[in-house]
């Protein structure tokens, strides 16, 4: 099955390729349900993106030994180096809020990327001062422009840092310790380390074995950042042999797996977050893909700790389930809105996925030509050409291809009515021969498709099976009491 689920999204992702070594996405933030760049227009790079790529890409080559994979890699680098401005920042560094430049853990995840590519080919005895020059730049930067900035909530603070955020500030902390293992460690001593051990001392609570997060008073970082946080944990204990990253990382995956909850259809969900003030946990909304959560699983087991291995394989089945026929993966079940279910580039899941994958050979995919999922009124559609999004009467679509491309008109032909109403969605299609329902179909719920042709329909179950249905020509309506 993960063999499938990565060649599923190699796939899917080559559909958002708009250049060498430059890949689109729609970078809509689910935990702070920000979709300003849709209103915006833009659809193209964003650079924090690349290190779940990166990652991902150097797994496969080093497990397939295809040549393809490190090529990605190499393209990726050179995109990010393409990006750099003269004053050390990276272009599109922004996320949800493209386009843009100067967020913090966006230029450190992207400093990353390029040290994962310099370590992977150092090994294997290749120059890399090109890619190193370009981090140490980056690393000027974040001197000149961040540090002691801190935030809306606290500027200027009097403790080391740079934007004054757990997540972010220990990214940048990771990228100063693996450019120490590469280079000098002159960053890491004066800045990376007193940092991160001012972070574990001071914005964890042993208490609850989890962070605050530094931009608002008594919150603490949503569960989703917590597992971000203990993968920055476990790379910078790997690369300094410091016991107390480890430490803690293990006290707070401890933490996520005893509030983790099953949702309605039996898989293993991440709480929302934590109420200081009334001491509870807040389960929903909860974000599925946890790409880093389960990468820091597959290298903790790695390291000998095999006590999360079940918790490990829970949530990896909650992803794979979640996972469109088209390659991307569904977002949450809890908005009841597009928040849902627009395809983000979901490249951490993707590394992830790599990481756990043990094989050597991918399985040629099955093409699906339309994804197609709904929340609440709000209708998601992906083809290999396009995007489309309908919230009510109104449209908006996407050109994969063009970073610019969105446009508030329908543009897939072959979609002729799409409708929810109650416990029923309407679909006419005319043209494709196989579609993705990825919206999971519960015992009250009903499908009807009218289509031109015949057409292999890809469903999910409430009892969490995955079904396929060949349809007629004329109007179907599908069930789930049909299977």
């Amino acid at each position: 099955m993960l063999d499938e689920a990565i060649s599923k999204y190699l796939r899917w992702i080559g559909t958002w390729r708009q250049g060498r070594g430059l890949y689109g996405g729609i970078h809509v933030h689910i935990c702070w349900e920000v979709d300003s760049v849709i209103e915006k227009g833009y659809q193209g790079v964003t650079v924090s993106d690349y290190i779940g790529l990166m990652n991902g890409f150097l797994e496969l080559h080093k497990k397939t030994g295809e040549r393809r994979f490190l090529d990605e890699s190499i393209g990726l680098a050179d995109a990010l180096r393409s990006l750099q401005d003269e004053d050390g920042c990276f272009e599109h560094s922004v996320a949800e809020f493209e386009p843009g430049k100067g967020g913090c853990i966006h230029n450190a995840l992207a400093d990353i990327a390029l040290l994962s590519l310099s370590d992977y080919l150092f090994k294997n005895g290749k120059d890399i001062s090109e890619y190193l020059s370009v981090v140490r730049r980056s690393f000027e930067w974040f001197m000149d422009f961040w540090w002691k900035r801190g935030n809306r909530w606290m500027k200027n603070p009097d403790f080391p840092c740079w934007c004054g955020v757990t997540n972010q500030d220990l990214a940048v902390c990771w990228a100063m310790a693996y450019y120490a293992k590469l280079d000098t460690d002159e960053y890491w001593r004066r800045y990376g380390l007193p940092v991160a051990e001012w972070y574990i001392k001071n914005y964890y609570y042993p208490e609850y074995k989890s962070y605050f997060r530094g931009d608002a008073p008594d919150f603490p970082e949503p569960a989703s950042y917590n597992g971000l946080i203990d993968y920055e944990l476990v790379h910078l204990y790997l690369l300094t042999g410091n016991e107390d990253f480890l430490k803690i990382a293990l006290e707070n995956i401890e933490y996520l797996k005893e509030n983790s909850w099953r949702d309605e259809y039996g898989f293993i969900r991440i709480h929302n977050n934590l109420n200081l003030k009334e001491k509870k946990i807040i389960k929903r909304p909860s974000i599925i893909n946890q790409g880093s959560l389960l990468s820091a699983l597959q290298m903790l087991e790695e390291l000998g700790v095999s006590s999360f291995r079940g918790f490990k394989e829970e949530l990896l089945k909650t992803i794979l389930f979640y996972q469109s026929e088209r390659g991307y993966f569904r977002n949450s079940t809890d908005h009841n809105n597009f928040l849902d279910i627009v395809s983000t580039t979901g490249s951490g899941v993707f590394e992830a996925l790599t990481r756990v994958w043990n094989g050597y050979k991918l399985p040629s995919q099955e093409v699906v030509e339309v994804g197609i999922d709904y929340s609440g009124r709000d209708i998601w559609i992906d083809t290999d050409e396009y995007w489309q999004l309908h919230r009510g009467d109104q449209a908006v679509s996407g050109v994969k291809a063009d970073p610019n491309g969105i446009h508030f008109k329908p543009l897939i032909d072959g979609i002729k009515k799409v409708k929810v109403e109650k416990n029923t969605f309407t679909l006419k299609i005319r043209g494709f021969k196989s579609i993705s329902i990825d919206h999971i179909l519960e015992s009250n719920d009903q499908i009807v498709i009218d289509t031109d042709r015949e057409v292999t329909v890809s469903l999910k179950l409430s009892d969490g099976r995955r079904v396929k249905e060949v349809l007629k020509a004329g109007k179907n309506v599908i069930k789930y009491s049909n299977f």
